[in-house]
């Protein structure tokens, strides 16, 4: 089935990667990113559920990108409460700082958010939830309905809240929402370290204070199973907290009360004494928990705040952007054999390029001049004879007779060709082949083609109308998934000179390299579309080669393949070969009447 290229998922994804200012690779089954790319999936599907958390998680990991920190993150990595309060803060950070300037994220994350809690990926705690699950998500659901506007989240804020009311000392509460009211001033990732350090030592602090004001039963004075120096909050000012976080004691039976009745189960979350315990405190004379319940509501709060600090990984739960990544995850049913690299600056020479632009420049002179000439004269319309006009056809004087007065010349010009075209130029190790003609070695393949591509890409940036590019693949270190942005669309090739010229490594991706071209061209302006295929004709993957030029011809983007040294028509429906750098201006005429010329 050929399908066309504008709505298709690689492209749209590449397209909001330019849009948002970052890099966006589409391939394999996985979402990723490495603080520098982001990675989507290569879906092959039209479910409009899907596409909006990958464009959601897109816009999410964008804003990452582009105004995190990752040192930050690195530094509180050791502490699993302190990482997700982080997360928190700096998720909501971001996205607001990233929806100023794209207002349209706000909505593309808001559905992403919407979609995972339809779907039921996350729901209002309960009682029997760690305490660092509730206030992750008290903070988590609040945040993003206070700061971000997320009303989708408004019923599970609201519960999370009395979850949070109920199970922590109202001390602890009251001073973490006058903590959070300093989270709209945040203004980097390290102001949200700081924040998230400074709710850790609130609770830290109320949990010391309760131990002073009731010590039986509650202090750890051994200091068993403290965080250790790694996980510490630090200062505000960046260094590590003198004081040890208290966490319950390895021999105090997970937060055991006096008459053995227990406030914690063995996750840490709170639970109620056992029948026997109670009937225990009875005979003993101890006060009973339904005659205490303060008393034990009391010991329960502070059981969550050391809880909530020797909170491990298990203890918490994902943020929503872990769980669009999970969800965007493709099966090989979903998958396609696609994979659209991200550009790379190419090496460089400054010396190599002018070099090859000295040579080139006397070639494409040539080449421009024809086709300007054939452009200028196309442009002229074949003549309409009119009953008025200043000048008249002498071969049509003889129609007055007859009545016809039609008799008067009138030409009309056309509009500029209004076309662009995308040179892309093979690398791989076969293109080091030389060419030989008439017994004479011509060069290798690369050389013919990086001589082409230029005087090519010369020719045609002086035609009003045209708008070229060149791109090499494969890109660097030979990866199929990367290509090398030699010359991008509205780019000059005097600009670029040094950029021309690199040597060859890898295979040949040539797939890869049409949906790279393919998805550029779709970003032109340009109605008319053009791919130049300067190689040897070899692709890794002849069936994902067939594939994309079928999309292309479906989505009217015209494709010619120009083999070096060997014919391509195997692979290309359009092609030409040359042999020579003085070929390329007896080819371009001939492609010219196709390529250039508005029908």
């Amino acid at each position: 089935m050929n399908r066309k290229l504008n709505n298709a998922f690689p492209i749209v994804a590449a397209a909001l990667g330019d849009k948002l200012g970052v890099k966006v690779r589409v391939g394999g089954h996985e979402a990723r990113t490495d603080g520098n790319i982001i990675q989507i999936p290569a879906y092959d599907g039209d479910d409009p559920d899907y596409r909006d958390v990958a464009w959601g998680y897109l816009a999410h990991e964008a804003a990452h990108v582009r105004y995190t920190e990752m040192s930050y993150f690195t530094q509180a990595a050791a502490s699993p409460i302190r990482k997700a309060l982080l997360n928190i803060l700096e998720d909501v950070r971001i996205e607001k700082r990233l929806a100023d300037i794209y207002p349209g994220t706000r909505l593309t994350i808001e559905k992403t958010v919407r979609k995972l809690i339809d779907n039921g990926d996350f729901a209002a705690p309960t009682p029997d939830d760690h305490p660092a699950a509730v206030l992750q998500a008290f903070l988590l659901f609040g945040l993003r309905r206070g700061e971000l506007g997320q009303t989708a989240l408004s019923d599970l804020a609201d519960s999370a809240e009395r979850t949070l009311e109920d199970r922590f000392p109202p001390g602890a509460v009251t001073r973490l929402f006058g903590l959070l009211s300093e989270v709209p001033g945040l203004t980097g990732t390290r102001d949200c370290l700081s924040l998230t350090d400074r709710i850790l030592r609130m609770i830290q602090e109320e949990l010391e204070k309760a131990n002073e004001e009731n010590p039986s039963g509650l202090d750890d004075p051994a200091g068993q199973d403290r965080p250790t120096g790694q996980n510490r909050p630090d200062r505000q000012d960046g260094g590590l907290d003198d004081s040890p976080h208290p966490a319950t004691e390895e021999g105090d039976d997970s937060g055991a009360l006096p008459g053995g009745q227990k406030t914690e189960d063995n996750r840490g979350s709170v639970g109620q004494a056992p029948e026997d315990d109670r009937k225990a405190a009875a005979d003993s004379g101890m006060p009973s928990a339904s005659s205490s319940g303060r008393d034990s509501k009391d010991k329960a709060e502070v059981c969550a705040l050391r809880a909530v600090l020797s909170a491990v990984d298990g203890d918490i739960g994902q943020d929503f952007f872990e769980r669009a990544r999970d969800a965007i995850r493709v099966t090989g049913s979903q998958s396609a054999d696609i994979s659209l690299p991200t550009a790379d600056e190419p090496p460089r020479s400054l010396q190599g390029g002018l070099a090859l632009l000295d040579k080139s420049a006397r070639e494409s002179g040539r080449i421009r001049a024809t086709l300007q000439g054939l452009v200028q004269s196309s442009r002229l319309r074949k003549p309409v004879h009119k009953r008025s006009g200043h000048r008249m056809d002498g071969n049509r004087l003889y129609r007055i007779a007859t009545g016809d007065a039609r008799i008067f010349d009138r030409c009309s010009h056309q509009s500029a060709p209004n076309t662009a075209v995308h040179v892309l130029v093979d690398r791989s190790p076969s293109m080091k082949a030389v060419v030989i003609h008439d017994q004479k070695v011509m060069g290798s393949r690369i050389e013919l083609a990086w001589e082409a591509s230029m005087a090519l890409a010369l020719a045609l940036e002086g035609i009003p109308g045209v708008n070229p590019a060149v791109t090499a693949f494969p890109g660097r270190q030979g990866a199929d998934d990367r290509v090398y942005r030699v010359m991008d669309h509205g780019q000059r090739v005097r600009q670029r000179a040094p950029c021309y010229g690199f040597g060859t490594e890898g295979g040949t991706p040539l797939a890869q390299g049409l949906w790279y071209a393919a998805g550029r061209l779709l970003a032109c302006r340009e109605p008319r579309k053009v791919i130049l295929a300067l190689t040897d004709g070899e692709p890794d993957s002849l069936d994902a080669t067939q594939d994309i030029l079928a999309r292309c011809a479906a989505t009217r983007i015209e494709v010619v393949g120009i083999g070096l040294g060997l014919e391509v028509g195997q692979v290309f429906e359009r092609s030409v070969s040359i042999l020579h750098i003085h070929e390329l201006r007896t080819r371009l005429f001939e492609l010219s009447r196709n390529l250039l010329i508005a029908a």
